[in-house]
């Protein structure tokens, strides 16, 4: 099956200009703290230059027999520098730390939600591991850089300018001289630059493809099982990951090449500054203490050139962290109109009516292609094929979630849209009765007790109960995955629609609580216009009709016995699921987990 490349970006990235704009933006939103930072900075590496400065005083100092008292002062001079330059030094990385953290907090708050404003077909295009990477590690990498990689940066950057200012002030001609090291800092800066901008882009992007493989794998592992599909997911999974493991190894080749620029332009720099003091000290130009001054200059200036250079690697991932981030932001469009026309069909039309409806992600490009089917009022429709073939996205664009490109979908309900309960399992904060009333507000106490006995859960009545007399909800049961899908089944039967989509949503509940869910959906199912998607071939039997999907398209159509009865992907799953040569009677129990190998 021909895959995408992972290397492609699958929500947006913002530019260059546009993340200046935003980080702009930010800073403006604190203007006093943004010039105090600013100001705090350059005092401290002003008091930096000071112990240099006195060092070199000394030299002299002592090379002209100057006395006690005056070389004295200036190792007083040199300490007091010191101790200056730390002390101001900490409170600027204060302030810049409760500026950045500030910051990323306004930034965070915009990228959760701008991500929750996203429509689904924006995100939920078989790599949603792209935005989970977004709103994980890149938040991660960008609080990172701005918590300790920014006050470096920083101090290392007002460092190098006011050294390089009081090394000019000491004499021009030492300044030139360390110049010679700059043809080695820019050399190897540019080809860092140009390289690892496409390096670190990539990694960003391979990693979020092997979360993705491994997501799919893990998630889907039952339908990849019935489908024996289990050796091509492990494949996916190790190709992705090796492309991510040796863009990594390419970054850290990246890296150590400009480590030997930097040491060479340090080594050159030196050299220069010494050999040129000698022959303006021989010359009687300057003394010695002033070459020794403008040497513990420049040699300064290593741990800051260093500390910017490297810093780079983390700037790069930074940026590319925040240009995915205001990406996201960007993205955000307004709330999405409902994609479904009027119908004004007779009210004996079909209870799900779909009309060659033809939807593709924007940027995967996979999705469904004139797909056609009626659900007749009352009945179950199953649909089942391997992951990406189409069956969970004809039932989010039935939903509602997805607008089609071309075709339609029509509902024989006098309701808005159609209850849909996926595999995701949500448990919201509150008693048992604030999670079932969040669809039927006034729901009295008896609705609720209907709605779980209606799911045969008798443990939440009685919890329910506890709660009516005081009880914490915590206190009187625990909730697994479960229990927790059995209330989800019940707030469905509360809100008591027309037509029910049930997307896997048995997939997440493990072995000792699915018959209890799979009964509280078979109820809920009765005198309901329902569409199963079935991660096990099993949950398929009892629906009037099975859709097999494979690339988008319906393959085959038919109950269970008439497809058991013809040869094609459905036959082959049901036998490679249930270990047999043959097809089984109906009823009896073929299910894969219950069978002894």
């Amino acid at each position: 099956m021909h895959e995408s490349s992972p290397t492609t970006a699958l929500l947006p990235i913002a530019s260059s200009a546009r993340v200046r704009d935003v980080v702009g933006a930010l800073l403006r939103q604190h203007p006093g703290r943004t010039a105090a930072v600013a100001a705090l900075f350059l005092a401290a590496s002003a008091l930096g230059i000071v112990m240099p400065t006195c060092l070199g005083r000394i030299v002299d100092a002592v090379s002209s027999d100057a006395g006690f008292a005056i070389i004295a002062a200036w190792v007083a001079g040199a300490g007091l520098g010191a101790i200056g330059a730390a002390v101001v030094m900490l409170w600027a990385v204060r302030v810049l730390t409760g500026l950045v953290q500030d910051m990323l907090a306004t930034l965070r708050e915009d990228v959760f939600a701008s991500a929750m404003r996203l429509p689904v077909s924006e995100v939920d295009d078989g790599e949603s591991a792209d935005l989970l990477s977004r709103v994980t590690g890149d938040v991660d990498a960008v609080a990172e850089a701005g918590g300790n990689v920014a006050p470096t940066l920083l101090s290392a950057a007002f460092a190098i300018g006011v050294s390089v200012v009081a090394l000019t002030a000491l004499d021009p001609w030492l300044a030139l001289a360390g110049l010679v090291s700059a043809p080695f800092y820019v050399l190897g800066t540019r080809a860092f630059l140009r390289r690892s901008r496409v390096v670190f882009r990539e990694v960003r992007v391979r990693e979020a493809a092997r979360s993705q493989a491994v997501l799919d794998a893990v998630e889907g592992i039952e339908t990849l099982t019935a489908f024996n599909e289990q050796e091509h997911a492990l494949e996916r999974v190790r190709e992705r990951a090796e492309a991510s493991i040796r863009m990594q190894i390419e970054g850290v080749r990246v890296t150590n090449r400009l480590f030997r620029w930097i040491n060479g332009g340090e080594l050159v720099g030196l050299a220069a500054i010494l050999g040129t003091g000698f022959l303006l000290q021989s010359a009687g130009a300057i003394t010695v203490g002033a070459v020794t001054t403008a040497a513990l200059l420049f040699h300064r200036l290593f741990g800051p050139v260093g500390q910017l250079i490297f810093g780079l690697d983390d700037i790069q991932r930074a940026a590319i962290g925040l240009a995915r981030l205001v990406g996201v932001i960007d993205l955000a469009p307004p709330a999405v109109t409902s994609h479904r026309e009027a119908d004004t069909a007779p009210q004996s039309c079909a209870g799900i009516e779909v009309r060659g409806v033809t939807f593709h992600y924007p940027t995967t490009g996979r999705g469904i292609s004139d797909v056609s089917l009626r659900v007749d009022p009352g009945t179950t429709a199953a649909l089942v094929g391997t992951s990406g073939s189409g069956k969970s996205t004809l039932a989010r664009v039935i939903a509602g979630h997805h607008p089609p490109s071309s075709g339609s979908v029509h509902l024989a309900s006098d309701k808005e849209a159609p209850y849909y309960l996926s595999q995701e399992l949500h448990h919201f904060r509150g008693t048992i009765a604030d999670n079932l009333r969040l669809v039927a507000p006034e729901a009295d106490d008896d609705d609720l007790v209907a709605a779980l006995r209606a799911v045969g859960a008798q443990w939440a009545i009685e919890a329910l109960t506890s709660e009516n007399e005081g009880a914490a909800s915590e206190a009187v049961v625990p909730l697994d995955e479960g229990r927790i899908q059995q209330l989800a089944v019940a707030r469905a039967f509360l809100a008591d629609p027309d037509v029910v989509i049930l997307d896997e949503a048995t997939a997440d509940v493990g072995l000792h609580h699915r018959e209890a869910v799979e009964d509280a959906i078979a109820a809920l199912r009765e005198g309901r216009t329902a569409l199963l998607i079935a991660h096990r071939l099993q949950q398929a039997v009892s629906a009037e009709q099975i859709i097999v999907f494979a690339d988008g398209r319906t393959t085959q159509r038919g109950t269970h016995e008439e497809l058991l009865a013809a040869d094609g992907l459905y036959r082959d799953s049901w036998l490679a699921q249930t270990r047999t040569t043959s097809p089984a009677p109906t009823g009896q129990n073929l299910d894969p987990e219950t069978e002894t190998p």
